[in-house]
């Protein structure tokens, strides 16, 4: 519980801030403050997809770097589709 009230009081600091320099509070330059200032959240999220789909993608291309973890996957495959046979 510890680590959600964290995160959420960081996200709930950053939204505070980012709302303040949306309605005007916070002393930023008239370009920042009405082309990137309300594309930040955008940007946020786009940065997070992005990086998890090269995380994803790279542990993918990866995965048969791992002798044991694929054998194991390949024999539980193997065994699925023995016992999908059996009860056919």
């Amino acid at each position: 519980m510890a680590r959600a009230q964290r995160l959420g009081t960081l996200l709930a600091t950053i939204g505070g801030i980012w709302l303040l320099g949306l309605i005007g509070m916070l002393p930023l330059p008239e370009t920042v403050q009405t082309h990137i200032w309300p594309v930040l959240p955008l940007l946020f999220v786009v940065s997070l997809g992005s990086y998890a789909f090269i995380n994803i993608g790279y542990n993918l291309v990866a995965f048969r770097e791992c002798p044991e973890a694929y054998h194991e996957l390949m024999q539980e495959i193997q065994e699925a589709k023995d016992d999908l046979r059996a009860k056919n």
